[in-house]
């Protein structure tokens, strides 16, 4: 990588990081680099989510939240999780609001405000998941164990940490309080670093593209449906706002730190190219289609679709209007099992046109565009 080309890409970072940080204050940011811990409050629509007959609250010497009905008789009490630990699912902190009795005993679980995906959250609320802590008592509550749920499992695991860690804390039982067994996460956490360590020999070691479908197999299997992960729009809105959440999202954060780097090192679209799930399974449609292959049209007036896209959704976030980034990609197809039907239907379109056009979703890709950077070619005839 010449100093041409270093040049040209570190402007273009230049450029996307300024873009970047008044997408942040535009937020509500104080602190581009770091911020304070966030501020759980309760409230008392909160508290009448668990207890509707309650008028008023106080929070007792023990730190719980004492309830009261129009009469002022007390009907229950609340534990507000992060009083006791703090557990960060996909989007950032989720904070629970736990309603017990004068036995201990739980009579409901609420997430109070967070920055989970709206599907996650459906997910979350049910019998066969927050529903069966109802009841329980919280000494039994430690030592239940509910199975995380696909496709939203940063989520549920840091439900199961919130509750556990509440009631141990209460109850002083000091019990184990891990969410998901050990072996299993060790087994996602080899699969997902040798696919890391994969990627890199595939990039810079010479005849490796003889194992390319081999590899996008895995890149499919590993990064889609086994760990659900993939750098998304959403994603990287709740960084700007809230902060790399290193305890759930690390492997998004290396994945990021690796396209970065390699960036500079003069390698174009390296997780477009080598780890994006979507691109993966494009990739393989368009490899095993009978039908010819063309090209979606990808630019207008010498402006490519995916800057379009991009621009678009962040003049949206610069004037204030937060839209469901979420819905604007198509990454939680991976997420199929709790995942809208309009949702799917997405995913399905995108894998129906790959029969037809090469990859037509990384021609719009907003996010692969923002990690997109100068190519040698195009920095060596560049006049800066």
């Amino acid at each position: 990588m010449n100093k041409l080309q270093a040049g040209a890409t570190a402007y273009q970072y230049f450029l996307i990081i300024i873009l970047l940080a008044a997408i942040a204050y535009r937020g509500g940011r104080d602190f581009l680099f770091q911020k304070n811990e966030l501020e759980v409050a309760v409230t008392l629509k909160d508290i009448q989510e668990i207890y509707p007959a309650a008028t008023n609250f106080d929070q007792n010497r023990k730190g719980a939240f004492d309830v009261y009905n129009l009469r002022n008789n007390k009907i229950g009490s609340a534990l507000l999780s992060t009083d006791y630990s703090r557990q960060y699912g996909y989007g950032g902190l989720v904070p629970l609001l736990i309603g017990i009795d004068d036995n201990l005993s739980i009579t409901r679980i609420i997430l109070l405000p967070n920055n989970e995906t709206g599907y996650y959250i459906e997910a979350i609320y049910g019998d066969k998941f927050i529903g069966r802590w109802k009841g329980m008592n919280l000494k039994d509550a430690v030592q239940l164990q509910v199975d995380v749920i696909s496709g939203a499992t940063h989520t549920s695991k840091a439900v199961i940490a919130g509750v556990r860690q509440t009631a141990s804390s209460v109850t002083g039982s000091g019990a184990s309080l891990t969410a998901e067994t050990n072996h299993r996460a060790r087994v996602k956490d080899i699969l997902f670093l040798s696919l890391m360590l994969f990627s890199l020999v595939m990039v810079y070691k010479r005849g490796m593209a003889k194992y390319r479908i081999i590899y996008m197999f895995l890149v499919l299997i590993i990064m889609g449906l086994i760990l659900n992960i993939a750098l998304s729009a959403q994603l990287m809105h709740r960084w700007l706002l809230d902060g790399f959440t290193w305890r759930s999202n690390w492997q998004s954060s290396v994945i990021f730190l690796l396209a970065f780097a390699t960036s500079f090192a003069g390698k174009r679209k390296f997780y477009c190219n080598y780890l994006c799930p979507m691109g993966a399974l494009q990739e393989l449609t368009n490899h095993f289609t009978p039908f010819k292959k063309r090209k979606l049209p990808a630019r207008l007036m010498g402006i490519t679709a995916g800057e379009i896209y991009l621009t678009l959704i962040a003049g949206a976030l610069l004037i204030g209007f937060a839209p469901g980034l979420s819905y604007l990609e198509p990454f939680m197809f991976f997420s199929f099992r709790i995942a809208g039907t309009l949702l799917i239907i997405f995913g399905l379109v995108i894998v129906l046109l790959s029969l037809f056009f090469t990859k037509p979703w990384c021609s719009v890709c907003p996010t692969g565009c923002l990690l997109d950077t100068i190519s040698y070619r195009k920095a060596k005839n560049t006049d800066l």
